[in-house]
C-alpha cells in the first residue's frame, strides 16, 4: 500500500551510530535557531566490522586492477565464483563471464532475495525506496558499509584534486541539496569522518520556518562538500549564500558546462558531473570528454539494447555492469538503462557519449520552477510502466502514459497538486507503448524557455 510505503524513523541515535560517543553536534545541527523543519533522522549504523571493511575497500582504490581488453579481470573471475556459490539468482551458473545473460530492474524489483549471499548478516540490512525518475520505483537493498562506501569513491575524486576532508567532529563535512516539493530531510553524522556532520535539506520554503534560514543555516555551518542536482544547485546560487565549499558534486542529470561554469565560478570550487544510480552509488566521474570509471570493483561492458549481444570497445550500446561490494544485492551483467561506448585509457574504463539524463524545468501555474524530481515521485506509487510529459510553450500539459486507463484521474489530480489548480493538464494513458525508444521509460520535455 503507497500510504506504509513512507520511510519511519524508529532507531536512536546510540542504534544509528554505535560507535559514537558524543552526540552534542548532531543536537546542535538539529535544533539550531535557523534549521529547517527536519522530517527523517538517518545514521549510517556502522560497527567495527563495518568501518574495517570500509577500510579494506578503501585498500582497493590504491591497488586497482587495470582493464584489458578482450580479457575478463580477475576481480570479475572471483566475483562470479563467489556469487555463483552463494546467491540463488546466479546458483548453478557458469565461472564464464560469457555464459550469463544480461538482466534488468524488473528482476530486482519483483524478487530482491534472489540478489542476497546465502552469507549475509540479516540484522545489517538496510532497505531504500528509490524515487523512479527513470522508471517504477524500486526497493534496493544495502549493507551498512556498502552504504557508507559512497565517501570512500568520492575521495578517490578528491585525492585527484588535492582536496579531502577535515574529519572534524565539529564541521559538516557534506551537504546534500535538494530543491522539490517534498523529499526527506535530517541532521546525520559519519562515523568513517570522525563523527563530521551530513546534512540533508531542502530549499523549498515551506520546509523553514524562516525563508531567510536557508541562508543563514548554510552560512553558519559551511560544508566542505555540496552535493545535489543541477537544477537544486542553481537554486541555491540564486539565493546568493556566502559559502566556501572545497568541492560541489552534481550528479542524478547531465551537468551541462555553462552550468558547471557558472557554478564554479559563483562559489568558487571546482564542481563534477558524477554519473551513478541508486543500485550502486558512484560509477564514474566526467574528465575532459569521458567519463572516467571510479571503482576497483565495478565493470563495464556494452550491450545491444534489443538483444543479448555484447559490443566491441568502441560501439554503442546499452551499458551493463558487474560487480559492486553489496552482499544484499549482487550483480552481474545488469542493464543500467544507460547508454555510450567504452573505451580504455591507461587500464581504466571511460564511457564516452553518455547518454544522461537532461534536467527539464517545469512552470506551475504562478510561474514557480517545479523540478521533474517530484513529478517523478508524486506518480511513483501509481502502477505506470512508462510515461512522458511535456510542457508547451503557453505552459500547458500533455501526458501520455503506459497502464490501465482506469489511472487517467489519479494521474491527472497529481499533477494538478504540482501544477496547479488552473493548469492546463491532458492526461493519455494506453496500453501500447508510448516510445519506440528503448533508452528510458520516463520522458521528461519542455518548449518553455
Amino acid at each position: 500500500m503507497a500510504e506504509n510505503k513512507e520511510p519511519q524513523a524508529v532507531l536512536s541515535d546510540e542504534e544509528r551510530f554505535p560507535l559514537i560517543k558524543d552526540f552534542s553536534f548532531l543536537k546542535e545541527l538539529r535544533q539550531d535557531n535557523a534549521a529547517p523543519v527536519f522530517n527523517f533522522q538517518s545514521g549510517d549504523r556502522l560497527q567495527e566490522k563495518h568501518l574495517q571493511s570500509i577500510f579494506n575497500y578503501e585498500k582497493a582504490f590504491v591497488h586497482r586492477e587495470k582493464i584489458k581488453e578482450n580479457e575478463v579481470p580477475d576481480f570479475v573471475k572471483n566475483y562470479i565464483l563467489e556469487s555463483i556459490d552463494k546467491v540463488p539468482f546466479y546458483k548453478g551458473g557458469s565461472n564464464d563471464l560469457q555464459e550469463h545473460v544480461t538482466f534488468s530492474k524488473a528482476a530486482i524489483r519483483q524478487t530482491p532475495w534472489q540478489f542476497i549471499c546465502d552469507d549475509a548478516d540479516m540484522n545489517d540490512l538496510l532497505v531504500y525506496s528509490t524515487s523512479g525518475t527513470t522508471g517504477p520505483a524500486m526497493d534496493v537493498l544495502f549493507a551498512p558499509e556498502t552504504q557508507a562506501s559512497w565517501i570512500i569513491q568520492l575521495e578517490s575524486i578528491m585525492k585527484e584534486m588535492g582536496i579531502s576532508f577535515s574529519k572534524n567532529p565539529e564541521r559538516v563535512a557534506i551537504a546534500l541539496i535538494c530543491n522539490q516539493e517534498k523529499t526527506l530531510t535530517y541532521a546525520s553524522l559519519s562515523t568513517y569522518l570522525n563523527g563530521s556532520g551530513v546534512l540533508k535539506i531542502n530549499l523549498n520554503k515551506d520546509d523553514w520556518r524562516n525563508e531567510q534560514d536557508r541562508i543563514n543555516f548554510l552560512e553558519k555551518y559551511n560544508p566542505e562538500v555540496l552535493t545535489g542536482d543541477p537544477i537544486a544547485f542553481m537554486a541555491l546560487k540564486n539565493l546568493n549564500p556566502q559559502l566556501s565549499p572545497k568541492l560541489m558534486v552534481s550528479s542524478a542529470m547531465k551537468l551541462h558546462p555553462k552550468t558547471e561554469k557558472e557554478l564554479s565560478t559563483f562559489f568558487n570550487c571546482p564542481v563534477i558531473d558524477v554519473y551513478g544510480m541508486t543500485e550502486c552509488r558512484m560509477l564514474a566521474f566526467r574528465t575532459g570528454d569521458v567519463y572516467r570509471s571510479i571503482r576497483p570493483d565495478i565493470y563495464f561492458e556494452v550491450f545491444d539494447s534489443k538483444s543479448d549481444k555484447a559490443l566491441p570497445y568502441g560501439e554503442f550500446g546499452e551499458l551493463v555492469l558487474t560487480g559492486g561490494n553489496n552482499p544484499f544485492l549482487k550483480l552481474i551483467r545488469y542493464r543500467t538503462g544507460d547508454f555510450g561506448r567504452l573505451e580504455l585509457r591507461d587500464g581504466i574504463q571511460c564511457i564516452t557519449e553518455l547518454e544522461a539524463r537532461e534536467p527539464v524545468l517545469f512552470y506551475d501555474e504562478k510561474n514557480n520552477v517545479v523540478n521533474n524530481i517530484d513529478v517523478s515521485r508524486g506518480l511513483m506509487h501509481l502502477d505506470l510502466s512508462a510515461y512522458s510529459l511535456h510542457q508547451n510553450t503557453d505552459r500547458s500539459f500533455e501526458f501520455a502514459g503506459r497502464g490501465d486507463k482506469e489511472l487517467e484521474p489519479q494521474v491527472f489530480q497529481k499533477l494538478l497538486e504540482l501544477f496547479g489548480s488552473k493548469a492546463t493538464i491532458t492526461v493519455t494513458i494506453q496500453a501500447e507503448p508510448i516510445t519506440k525508444s528503448p533508452q528510458s521509460k520516463i520522458v521528461y520535455t519542455s518548449d518553455v524557455e
